[in-house]
């Protein structure tokens, strides 16, 4: 079985919550078309994703293989730092940092997988591929009227 990587991306603001690359960009920068909640693409990538709202934004959990990270975003692979700068009211400038690789979740001594907002990840199998629902109440399920 190849070896899969687990990652969490939120498109709440770039830098933070999912990284200033031009891939993420593409995938994340417009709200009214997020690459990570498109099933279809999903499959061809074998990617197995779970997507849902946190407050206002979207989060996404994804389960890939590492051929795939290495391809499509091999910085999650590194510790590289990247830095941006945020101006207060008052002017003052504050310096913020972030590792790439911050994103990236490992399983613990018990072999799970939680990210940073304390969802699970998928179990990477072939009917996991795709875009998945993750909601916190287990009675919840999307339906039509919710993707409109």
């Amino acid at each position: 079985m190849e070896e899969v990587v687990y990652f969490s991306v939120n498109n709440w603001f770039r830098y933070e919550h999912y990284p200033p690359t031009e891939n993420f960009i593409k995938w994340l920068g417009d709200d009214f078309h997020q690459q990570f909640i498109d099933d279809e693409w999903a499959k061809e990538n074998k990617l197995c994703i779970y997507a849902g709202v946190i407050d206002m934004s979207a989060n996404y959990n994804i389960t890939a293989p590492r051929s795939w990270v290495e391809k499509n975003c091999p910085e999650l692979l590194t510790d590289e730092e990247y830095v941006w700068h945020i101006k207060r009211a008052n002017g003052e400038i504050i310096e913020h940092r972030k590792r790439y690789s911050d994103f990236v979740d490992t399983p613990d001594e018990d072999g799970e997988v939680i990210s940073a907002w304390g969802w699970p990840y998928l179990e990477y199998k072939e009917e996991n591929f795709g875009v998945h629902y993750y909601d916190e109440d287990p009675y919840y399920s999307p339906t039509e009227e919710d993707s409109e």
